[in-house]
C-alpha cells in the first residue's frame, strides 16, 4: 500500500523542527538552507499562515521529465523519487519545473536536492510535535479527507438553515 507525506498547514506553528531534523539527518548539521522541507509564511487575508512545502512524490513528476541527465528517477524498491547527485549537473531545470517548490538547489554540493522520505520513515514527521506532518497510507488519508469534506458540508448546511 502506497504511503504519502500528508501536510496539515492548519496545525503548523512554524517551529522549524522539521527543517532542522531534515538537514541534520541528510547533511549532519542544522541548517535551514540544507533542509528538503521548508516552512513558508503566507499573509493571506491579513493573517500569517505557516505552510510546510516538500516534494509530493508526483505520479507524473515534471522534475524528472525535464532532467536531461536522467538524474531524477523512482527508486524501484521504495517508489520514491530520488536524485542521483553523481548524474546531476546543477542546471536547476528541475527546480524551475516543480510547480510546488519541492525541488531545491544544494548550494554547497552544486546539485538538486529533494525529499527522499528518509527511506520510508520520515524524520520530519517524528519531530513534528503538532501533527502538521503525517506519513499515512493513501487509503487512510482518502477516508480522512472525505470525512473532513462531509463535516464542512454539514457546517455549510447548518449555516444555511440558521
Amino acid at each position: 500500500m502506497k504511503k504519502a507525506l500528508v501536510l496539515r498547514p492548519e496545525r503548523c506553528t512554524g517551529c522549524h523542527s522539521c527543517e532542522m531534523i531534515c538537514s541534520l539527518t541528510h547533511e549532519g548539521e542544522c541548517n535551514l538552507n540544507l533542509s528538503r522541507i521548508g516552512i513558508m509564511k503566507t499573509r493571506g487575508g491579513g493573517t500569517s499562515e505557516n505552510i510546510p512545502v516538500v516534494c509530493q512524490q508526483c505520479d507524473d513528476p515534471m522534475c524528472a521529465d525535464v532532467c536531461v541527465m536522467g538524474a531524477i528517477a523512482r527508486d524501484p524498491d521504495t517508489g520514491v523519487l530520488v536524485i542521483n547527485e553523481d548524474l546531476c549537473v546543477g542546471c536547476k531545470t528541475c527546480v524551475i519545473a516543480c510547480p510546488l517548490g519541492g525541488v531545491l538547489y544544494h548550494f554547497i554540493k552544486g546539485c538538486a536536492m529533494k525529499c527522499d522520505l528518509c527511506g520510508g520513515d520520515p524524520e520530519c514527521v517524528k519531530s513534528c510535535l503538532y501533527g502538521a506532518l503525517e506519513y499515512l497510507h493513501m487509503d487512510t488519508w482518502g477516508i480522512e479527507q472525505r470525512l473532513r469534506g462531509a463535516e464542512n458540508l454539514l457546517k455549510i448546511l447548518h449555516m444555511e438553515n440558521a
